[in-house]
């Protein structure tokens, strides 16, 4: 049995495509290079059990994939309908320099350049072109846009971002 260290959410199977085992699903990530390449994808309940690709390709409409995989018939895909896809950490292409995953921002502290403490994200909310970051505290719980006008630099190796003046953003979730 394979053990990995964490699962990311990777797609969302919503229903099955014709009549040979395949199925459509919906991106939970916004690197469609990390579906296209994927050789396998883990369902939480199952991780010993990966779903080998047969094949990945664009569905039709916009942001949907149509996979099948190896030894999934029609009638097992139904069964697939409604699960969430896996893919390991360890599994994923490292991000360059200028670029993170979602869950590495989680947990980070949030301050402004003076040094002032916002707080913690607790979540990120992807919202199409930009994402959403929660940012909790004893004294808040508000959302900043993730873009250059609110966000100046995300610092991993001190597990902290730095952000511009958000006390109009703050003040708006004063607990």
């Amino acid at each position: 049995m394979t053990k990995h260290k964490k699962l990311l959410p990777i797609l969302k199977i919503v229903s099955t495509h014709g009549l040979k085992g395949e199925v459509k699903a919906l991106p939970l990530t916004t690197n469609d290079e990390v579906i296209l390449k994927a050789k396998r994808f883990y369902l939480r309940a199952f991780p010993q059990d990966p779903l080998e690709v047969e094949s990945i390709r664009p569905g039709p409409g916009e942001r949907v994939f149509l996979l099948k995989f190896k030894n999934v018939d029609f009638q097992s895909a139904q069964g697939l309908i409604k699960s969430t896809l896996y893919l390991p950490i360890e599994e994923l292409p490292t991000s360059s320099e200028d670029e993170v995953y979602i869950y590495e921002l989680e947990g980070l502290k949030v301050e402004d350049s003076e040094g002032r403490a916002w707080g913690v994200v607790s979540e990120v909310m992807p919202l199409g072109e930009y994402n959403l970051l929660r940012i909790e505290s004893e004294e808040f719980d508000f959302y900043i846009p993730l873009v250059s006008e609110y966000v100046e630099e995300i610092d991993l190796e001190n597990r902290k971002i730095v952000v511009k003046d958000v006390s109009a953003l703050a003040e708006l979730g004063k607990k």
